[in-house]
């Protein structure tokens, strides 16, 4: 059972369907840390709450048996086990995104779909995009990550483009500016020059003509709304829409 006494009492950084889903696919990484009770065979578990539950939530759906065995650390004394649970949570580093992001790359270089990962870590599939997106930023701001120099939030404003030396011109370009370490002012210049799917000439030649024609498209995955795109071959929109209001002009001069 789970102990009242476990340090953390605020809401888990990790969900228990991703920890389950972890367990499920590599077993169960790290034991439990368990006080006997007063009931022989029973015990509580004083640090690894979210473990126990995902545990439990595998032996509901049927994945593990109920009599699954699981690796457990037994202190007999109370103030010792409530120590370890804080040691235990005090002392845990977070991983750097970068590691994240290589790490995931991983599995896809090894010919995993976005899909089977994300179902592999129990995230979502755009998650696991992000990223992959980010592990391919251009190597001089990838590095900046790693080593802390940029935010996770700044990285993600130079991910908006795959074009990798469009990123590292606008990284350089940022480096001499007062405001350089701000995501918005990044996006906005890692994106000039190029329109938003709504612009109205955008919608005037529209997406499929623009897309047939050779037009290139990048789809923002850190944007809010998962249909934000980006058209980058401007000047072909603006001949394709040229071309479109040419041909509308000529109709109407039959016609009038």
């Amino acid at each position: 059972s789970l102990s009242k006494d476990n340090v953390r009492k605020c809401k888990r950084a990790v969900s228990v369907e991703a920890m389950a889903a972890s367990i499920a696919a590599q077993g169960l990484l790290q034991n439990l840390i368990v006080t006997p009770l007063k009931k022989a065979g029973t015990y509580t578990v004083k640090a690894g709450g979210v473990r126990l539950r995902a545990l439990q939530l595998l032996i509901e759906q049927g994945t593990l048996p109920a009599d699954h065995e699981v690796p457990v650390l037994v202190l007999a004394d109370e103030g010792g086990s409530v120590e370890a649970s804080l040691a235990e949570n005090f002392n845990r580093t977070p991983m750097n995104p970068a590691d994240e992001c290589d790490a995931f790359k991983h599995f896809i270089d090894k010919g995993a779909s976005a899909e089977d990962v994300a179902k592999r870590f129990g995230v979502t599939t755009r998650f696991v995009e992000q990223r992959v997106r980010l592990a391919e930023l251009a190597p001089a701001i990838f590095e900046a990550l790693s080593a802390g120099e940029i935010t996770l939030g700044v990285a993600q404003a130079y991910a908006v483009t795959a074009d990798t030396d469009r990123q590292a011109r606008v990284f350089e370009q940022m480096k001499q500016s007062y405001y350089g370490n701000q995501p918005d002012n990044i996006r906005r210049a890692i994106l000039n020059g190029t329109v938003k799917a709504n612009d109205a000439k955008a919608r005037f030649v529209g997406r499929d003509v623009y897309v047939a024609a050779g037009g290139r498209i990048e789809g923002d995955l850190f944007a809010q709304d998962t249909g934000d795109e980006n058209w980058t071959d401007v000047d072909l929109l603006e001949e394709l829409a040229a071309k479109k209001l040419e041909a509308a002009a000529a109709e109407l001069a039959q016609e009038q």
